[in-house]
Protein backbone atom coordinates (compact mmCIF):
# COMPACT_ATOMS: atom_id res chain seq x y z
CA UNK A 1 0.00 0.00 0.00
CA UNK A 2 1.47 3.25 -1.14
CA UNK A 3 2.20 5.68 1.53
CA UNK A 4 0.22 9.25 1.36
CA UNK A 5 1.97 12.49 0.79
CA UNK A 6 0.84 14.07 4.17
CA UNK A 7 1.66 10.80 6.08
CA UNK A 8 5.33 10.76 4.01
CA UNK A 9 5.46 14.65 5.86
CA UNK A 10 5.40 13.14 9.15
CA UNK A 11 7.70 10.30 8.48
CA UNK A 12 10.37 12.44 7.19
CA UNK A 13 10.11 14.82 10.40
CA UNK A 14 9.94 11.79 12.48
CA UNK A 15 13.28 10.88 11.02
CA UNK A 16 14.89 14.37 10.86
CA UNK A 17 13.77 14.47 15.26
CA UNK A 18 15.67 12.50 17.71
CA UNK A 19 14.24 11.67 21.03
CA UNK A 20 15.88 12.44 24.01
CA UNK A 21 15.63 11.32 27.49
CA UNK A 22 16.36 13.30 30.53
CA UNK A 23 17.81 10.82 33.73
CA UNK A 24 19.48 13.57 35.82
CA UNK A 25 17.21 14.26 38.78
CA UNK A 26 17.92 13.21 42.15
CA UNK A 27 15.01 10.89 42.43
CA UNK A 28 15.09 12.14 46.22
CA UNK A 29 11.04 11.46 46.58
CA UNK A 30 11.82 8.02 45.04
CA UNK A 31 14.62 7.40 48.00
CA UNK A 32 15.98 5.73 44.90
CA UNK A 33 16.39 5.88 41.02
CA UNK A 34 13.11 6.46 39.31
CA UNK A 35 14.36 5.41 36.05
CA UNK A 36 14.80 1.97 37.63
CA UNK A 37 11.34 1.64 39.40
CA UNK A 38 9.68 -1.38 38.34
CA UNK A 39 6.42 -1.24 36.56
CA UNK A 40 5.12 -4.94 36.28
CA UNK A 41 8.88 -6.74 35.70
CA UNK A 42 10.17 -3.94 33.63
CA UNK A 43 11.75 -0.73 34.54
CA UNK A 44 10.07 2.34 33.52
CA UNK A 45 13.36 3.19 31.80
CA UNK A 46 13.31 0.13 29.45
CA UNK A 47 9.49 0.80 28.78
CA UNK A 48 10.45 4.28 27.48
CA UNK A 49 13.55 3.33 25.41
CA UNK A 50 11.89 0.57 23.30
CA UNK A 51 8.59 3.28 23.17
CA UNK A 52 11.29 5.56 21.63
CA UNK A 53 12.89 2.79 19.24
CA UNK A 54 9.32 2.62 17.84
CA UNK A 55 9.43 6.84 16.40
CA UNK A 56 12.90 7.71 16.16
CA UNK A 57 15.91 6.67 14.51
CA UNK A 58 18.07 8.34 16.89
CA UNK A 59 17.58 8.04 21.05
CA UNK A 60 20.40 9.76 23.39
CA UNK A 61 19.72 9.56 26.99
CA UNK A 62 21.10 12.82 28.74
CA UNK A 63 22.61 11.71 32.82
CA UNK A 64 25.46 13.17 34.77
CA UNK A 65 25.63 9.75 35.96
CA UNK A 66 26.35 7.84 32.56
CA UNK A 67 27.60 4.74 33.64
CA UNK A 68 24.34 3.65 34.93
CA UNK A 69 22.84 3.43 31.48
CA UNK A 70 25.31 2.21 28.95
CA UNK A 71 23.78 -1.28 29.09
CA UNK A 72 20.29 -0.03 27.40
CA UNK A 73 22.31 0.38 24.17
CA UNK A 74 21.78 3.96 23.21
CA UNK A 75 24.33 7.04 23.61
CA UNK A 76 24.92 8.69 27.08
CA UNK A 77 25.92 11.89 27.20
CA UNK A 78 26.27 14.14 30.45
CA UNK A 79 25.24 18.07 30.93
CA UNK A 80 27.33 20.67 29.39
CA UNK A 81 26.25 22.86 31.91
CA UNK A 82 26.50 20.33 34.95
CA UNK A 83 24.19 20.96 38.01
CA UNK A 84 21.91 23.28 36.69
CA UNK A 85 18.33 20.73 36.37
CA UNK A 86 16.68 20.30 33.31
CA UNK A 87 17.49 23.20 31.23
CA UNK A 88 20.96 21.78 30.92
CA UNK A 89 19.36 18.69 29.89
CA UNK A 90 17.69 19.51 27.72
CA UNK A 91 20.33 21.94 26.22
CA UNK A 92 22.78 18.73 25.97
CA UNK A 93 20.06 17.00 24.59
CA UNK A 94 19.74 19.48 21.63
CA UNK A 95 23.76 19.63 21.55
CA UNK A 96 24.31 16.13 20.96
CA UNK A 97 21.53 15.03 18.75
CA UNK A 98 22.08 14.91 15.57
CA UNK A 99 18.97 15.96 13.95
CA UNK A 100 17.49 19.43 13.40
CA UNK A 101 14.95 18.85 16.31
CA UNK A 102 14.35 16.52 19.50
CA UNK A 103 11.18 15.44 21.49
CA UNK A 104 12.75 15.75 24.62
CA UNK A 105 10.85 13.64 27.67
CA UNK A 106 12.01 12.72 31.43
CA UNK A 107 12.84 8.97 32.37
CA UNK A 108 9.64 8.73 34.42
CA UNK A 109 6.73 9.34 32.11
CA UNK A 110 5.85 5.38 31.24
CA UNK A 111 2.80 6.03 29.49
CA UNK A 112 3.43 8.69 27.06
CA UNK A 113 1.19 7.67 23.68
CA UNK A 114 3.46 7.91 20.65
CA UNK A 115 0.97 9.09 18.51
CA UNK A 116 0.47 11.94 19.95
CA UNK A 117 4.48 12.63 20.14
CA UNK A 118 4.04 12.25 16.18
CA UNK A 119 1.60 14.50 15.88
CA UNK A 120 3.40 17.53 18.00
CA UNK A 121 6.49 16.86 15.50
CA UNK A 122 4.23 17.20 12.84
CA UNK A 123 3.32 20.63 14.40
CA UNK A 124 7.28 22.11 14.93
CA UNK A 125 6.96 23.39 11.37
CA UNK A 126 8.47 26.96 12.15
CA UNK A 127 8.36 26.74 15.75
CA UNK A 128 11.23 26.90 18.35
CA UNK A 129 9.32 24.23 20.33
CA UNK A 130 5.63 22.05 20.45
CA UNK A 131 4.54 22.09 24.10
CA UNK A 132 1.89 20.47 26.09
CA UNK A 133 -0.26 22.47 28.06
CA UNK A 134 -2.63 20.53 30.61
CA UNK A 135 -4.88 23.52 31.75
CA UNK A 136 -2.46 25.60 33.76
CA UNK A 137 0.34 23.57 33.50
CA UNK A 138 3.34 23.63 30.89
CA UNK A 139 4.59 19.99 30.31
CA UNK A 140 8.40 21.05 29.21
CA UNK A 141 9.41 17.62 30.12
CA UNK A 142 7.18 15.88 27.12
CA UNK A 143 7.92 18.47 24.45
CA UNK A 144 9.06 18.55 21.01
CA UNK A 145 12.01 21.43 20.47
CA UNK A 146 14.35 22.70 17.39
CA UNK A 147 17.84 22.89 17.72
CA UNK A 148 16.79 26.69 17.06
CA UNK A 149 16.28 26.52 21.30
CA UNK A 150 19.89 26.43 21.96
CA UNK A 151 21.24 29.77 22.11
CA UNK A 152 17.82 31.05 24.17
CA UNK A 153 19.33 27.83 26.24
CA UNK A 154 22.96 28.80 26.28
CA UNK A 155 22.00 32.03 27.57
CA UNK A 156 19.60 31.08 30.52
CA UNK A 157 22.19 28.77 31.51
CA UNK A 158 25.39 31.46 31.35
CA UNK A 159 23.01 33.85 33.18
CA UNK A 160 22.02 31.22 35.74
CA UNK A 161 18.13 31.50 34.46
CA UNK A 162 17.29 28.10 35.07
CA UNK A 163 13.73 28.49 36.16
CA UNK A 164 12.31 25.75 33.23
CA UNK A 165 8.93 27.16 32.58
CA UNK A 166 10.66 30.93 32.27
CA UNK A 167 12.37 29.58 28.93
CA UNK A 168 8.91 29.74 26.72
CA UNK A 169 8.89 33.60 27.37
CA UNK A 170 11.88 33.57 24.94
CA UNK A 171 11.11 30.91 22.59
CA UNK A 172 8.35 30.62 19.82
CA UNK A 173 5.86 27.86 20.69
CA UNK A 174 2.86 26.23 19.75
CA UNK A 175 1.01 25.20 23.05
CA UNK A 176 -0.97 21.62 22.63
CA UNK A 177 -4.55 21.96 24.38
CA UNK A 178 -6.02 19.34 26.61
CA UNK A 179 -8.99 18.92 24.05
CA UNK A 180 -6.07 18.15 21.43
CA UNK A 181 -4.40 15.93 24.40
CA UNK A 182 -6.88 13.79 24.86
CA UNK A 183 -8.04 12.63 21.51
CA UNK A 184 -4.57 10.18 22.21
CA UNK A 185 -5.94 9.22 26.09
CA UNK A 186 -6.32 10.19 29.53
CA UNK A 187 -4.04 13.37 29.55
CA UNK A 188 -2.86 12.49 33.62
CA UNK A 189 -1.83 8.97 32.63
CA UNK A 190 -0.03 9.85 29.62
CA UNK A 191 1.98 12.72 31.32
CA UNK A 192 1.96 10.65 35.15
CA UNK A 193 5.45 11.17 36.38
CA UNK A 194 6.31 8.44 38.31
CA UNK A 195 8.85 10.21 41.02
CA UNK A 196 7.57 8.64 44.03
CA UNK A 197 6.04 5.71 45.25
CA UNK A 198 2.28 7.06 45.73
CA UNK A 199 2.85 7.60 41.78
CA UNK A 200 4.32 4.10 41.40
CA UNK A 201 1.57 1.95 42.59
CA UNK A 202 -0.88 4.03 40.60
CA UNK A 203 1.74 3.14 37.54
CA UNK A 204 0.79 0.07 38.63
CA UNK A 205 -2.52 0.14 38.60
CA UNK A 206 -2.91 1.87 35.36
CA UNK A 207 -0.28 -0.60 33.61
CA UNK A 208 -2.80 -3.61 35.42
CA UNK A 209 -5.84 -2.28 32.78
CA UNK A 210 -3.44 -2.95 29.32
Amino acid sequence: MSIGAEELKIVEKEMNTSGVILAGGKSSRMKFNKAFAQIGDRPVINIIVDKFASVFSEIILISNETDLYTHLGVPVYADIYPHMGPVAGIHSGLYHCSHDSAFVMGCDVPFMNMDLVRMMISRLNGYDSVVPRLDQHLQPLAAVYSRRCLPVLTSCLESKRVKLIRIFDELNSLEIDRSEIEKFGVAEEMFLNVNDIEALNLATQIAGRY
